[in-house]
């Protein structure tokens, strides 16, 4: 049965990088997959939210919303998302029932400062940004993850390989 990756972390963690490292994974073995990514969703379907608490669940929950009518296609589905609080991955969850599978990318907020890959966590030093998750918005650690990886150990192309592994396995 085809599932969906749902990877959370904060900014910076590495969500992308890996979602898109597993998705050649998934298109070599002729698998069909989809990356649905955080920010490409904030800029269309999801351009209307802010980062309200409500706007943040609602930007959370069309995400699931998309997955599943993709699961249903038969896709492999991979979420890149930071996904801050449990009630949001609750609900996905709920959504996605047994095809959902949580991966938690936990790299510490100081080395995704240093990464600072989208120039995010120098904005809102400058205070351009505020409520930035892990800063001065929460980021709840996940308690049900299937898979924690750590990016200070693990590559991008490890951290794929690692979940390829345990998906093929689970």
């Amino acid at each position: 049965m085809n599932k969906c990756i749902w990877l959370l972390g904060l900014s910076g963690a590495g969500k992308s990088s890996i979602s898109l490292e597993l998705k050649k994974m998934f298109i070599s073995k002729g698998l069909k997959c989809l990356v649905l990514d955080g920010d490409i969703l904030r800029k269309g379907i999801n351009s209307n939210l802010g980062f309200s608490e409500a706007d943040r669940f609602e930007n959370i929950r069309r995400a699931a919303e998309i997955a599943k009518l993709f699961l249903e296609e038969g896709y492999w589905v991979i979420v890149a998302m930071i996904t801050p609080m449990e009630d949001m991955r609750t609900n996905s969850r709920q959504i996605l029932q047994d095809q959902y599978v949580e991966v938690f990318i936990d790299t510490p907020i100081e080395v995704c400062m240093e990464r600072d890959p989208k120039g995010l966590y120098q904005q809102v030093k400058e205070k351009q940004i505020k409520h930035f998750t892990g800063i001065d918005s929460p980021f709840e650690i996940p308690q049900y993850a299937h898979w924690v990886i750590d990016t200070r150990l693990d590559s991008v192309k490890d951290s794929a390989e690692i979940i390829w592994k345990n998906i093929v396995s689970y």
